[in-house]
């Protein structure tokens, strides 16, 4: 054992003491593991590396119950699994955790169920995803976007899909920590405002707001499953739904919703009626009518997230132009789409029909979907019935060339991607890759030592970016400049540049930077994209800010509603 390891070599004793044959030096350096990248100490981490180093059916000096639990199967991929493994320990990353009420042998339950992935240090498409049943109430321990150690598991097949239970037994360490907590299930009815946060089974009062069949087909199987789709509105909101089972209501109808399941569909969360889920007719003379209700089904540009449907809104069109293209059938094609606007910020619409609004004119759009396009949200309609031309816009004519949305960095960290914001804060960092970059030709992805993840070693394109980080006391996100936003930030052309860095190096290039900008509160404008990493600005400009002390101290009373 080497000497930096001697420190764990109380517990190293105990291990080989019941694992004769294990390798002394292995064994320390997995305490380490444990401790450094764990940060679980020897003591809790002695149970786990004894069953690491057990061979199959050893039984040492434990007990009956302790011999049982040492003949585990160890694994790091599902397919090394089979219908009947028991007492089961791998390495997987929770995708979602949907906590539930259930009866079971007539006493309600606290379960959960949902995603788990396994392979979780490598990227997810290198994962393989099943399914997962918590009997043991880990709630604290299995968050979405955690990384955990499960011992103890066990896997259910039925109909031919494997699946994995983690029992009350079963031990639970987290390797790397998710979000927050899962909530507990309340029989207790919500808002949709409420639910729109909300993963798993929630119970609502809502009135129908409209209704239409549909029809999904499996991608494996091809098979055909009826489905409606629908929404729901309530004085706070409203959220779409799709019914798996029979639903026949008619619009405008009170319903009371026991059982409804909230299930993200891409970033945006939906209403699932499935089985289990209770519909009834309700009754509420306080309770707003259909028509009250109708502007909660307007929404605005910064509201939209991928993948929602049913989307209503108004729009200002700032460009418009069609495309003609083939299609894999060898089909031609015409695809009509262009920017617009409104208040709250801006996005692409395209359509797949004739539609040519004038640019500066008004529409309303009905039925839309949302599609994420380089990280953006944008709208699309399939047929122009969905969009109708307005004789009198709903806000007085913005003029693009002007239009960027203040937005404060908090709100734009919790909220989705937008383009057209403007922001301001202070750069806190530096990034170490400022500079002269080379992007692949194929797809313009960065070369990492000459070579694209993609395409292989590639003769690479010379390139100028820019990367900081910016943050306003409260909120901070990461600058990215492109070439252009570059140039015009540093008075330089990339070819400039070049010449510089190349007399005076990349490192004097980058400490020049630090010198001319760290510390400093800039204006910045650009596009954001939000995910669960944090928020990233592509920006389009950035100066100084121009704020007086007087004004930011203002600013951060308000921020703060600090009353003097």
């Amino acid at each position: 054992m080497s000497e930096e390891l001697s420190k764990y070599k109380q517990y190293v004793d105990v291990v080989l003491q019941e694992c004769k044959e294990a390798d002394e030096q292995e064994v320390a350096m997995e305490f380490e593991r444990y401790q450094e990248d764990f940060l679980i100490p020897p003591n809790d981490a002695m149970r786990s590396i004894i069953r690491r180093f057990s061979p199959a059916g050893s039984v040492g000096s434990m007990t009956k119950s302790e011999q049982w639990k040492s003949i585990e199967k160890k694994v790091d991929r599902f397919s090394e699994l089979g219908s009947e493994d028991r007492n089961v320990t791998i390495e997987a990353y929770i995708v979602s955790y949907t906590p539930k009420i259930q009866a079971i042998r007539g006493e309600e339950r606290q379960i959960a169920f949902g995603w788990i992935e396994d392979n979780p240090w490598k990227d997810s498409e290198n994962r393989e995803r099943w399914n997962y049943t918590d009997w043991g109430n880990h709630h604290e321990d299995l968050t979405s976007g955690s990384i955990v150690r499960l011992e103890g598991i066990s896997v259910n097949e039925w109909k031919g899909n494997k699946s994995i239970n983690i029992n009350q037994t079963s031990r639970v360490t987290v390797l790397k920590e998710g979000g927050p907590a899962s909530s507990m299930p309340t029989n207790d009815p919500i808002t949709l405002t409420e639910a729109m946060d909300r993963e798993g089974f929630v119970n609502i009062i809502a009135r129908l707001h409209s209704i239409s069949e549909d029809v999904i087909v499996s991608r494996e199987s091809g098979k055909e499953f009826p489905i409606v789709r629908g929404r729901l509105v309530d004085p706070t909101g409203s959220m779409t739904f799709v019914s798996w089972v029979p639903f026949s209501q008619e619009p405008g109808t009170l319903l009371k919703i026991d059982g409804a399941s909230i299930r993200k569909f891409k970033d945006y969360p939906e209403i699932n009626f499935g089985d289990n889920t209770k519909i009834e007719l309700y009754r509420d003379s306080k309770f707003p009518d259909l028509n009250k209700l109708e502007d909660t089904t307007k929404l605005n540009i910064s509201s939209l997230r991928g993948g929602m449907r049913d989307v209503r809104l108004a729009l200002q069109i700032e460009s418009w132009q069609s495309r003609e293209f083939t299609n894999a059938e060898g089909e031609t094609q015409i695809v009509r789409s262009g920017d617009v606007l409104d208040p709250t910020g801006r996005c692409r619409l395209t359509c797949w029909s004739e539609f040519d609004p004038e640019p500066g004119s008004f529409v309303e759009i009905i039925g839309a979907r949302v599609q994420v396009w380089n990280g953006s949200p944008d709208l699309v309609i399939d047929d122009s019935k969905q969009a109708t031309v307005l004789d009198e816009g709903p806000w007085k004519q913005i003029d693009p060339a002007t239009h960027w949305v203040r937005v404060e960095l908090p709100e734009l960290i919790s909220g989705g991607s937008r383009r057209g914001i403007e922001t301001s804060g202070h750069i806190v960092a530096i990034r170490r890759d400022c500079g002269l970059i080379e992007r692949c030709p194929e797809c313009r992805r960065v070369l990492r030592d000459s070579s694209c993840v993609d395409h292989g070693p590639q003769r690479g394109q010379e390139d100028l970016r820019l990367r900081f980080v910016i943050d306003d006391g409260a909120a901070n996100a990461s600058l990215i400049l492109p070439r252009e936003s570059s140039e015009s930030l540093l008075g330089m052309e990339m070819s400039e540049v070049a010449i510089h860095i190349s007399a005076r190096g990349a490192e004097a290039f980058k400490s020049e930077l630090r010198e001319k900008f760290l510390g400093q509160r800039v204006d910045i404008r650009g596009r954001s994209l939000v995910d669960d990493q944090g928020a990233m600005i592509m920006v389009d400009e950035m100066q100084n800010s121009t704020s007086s002390t007087e004004e930011m101290a203002n600013d951060i009373m308000s921020l703060w509603e600090v009353v003097l």
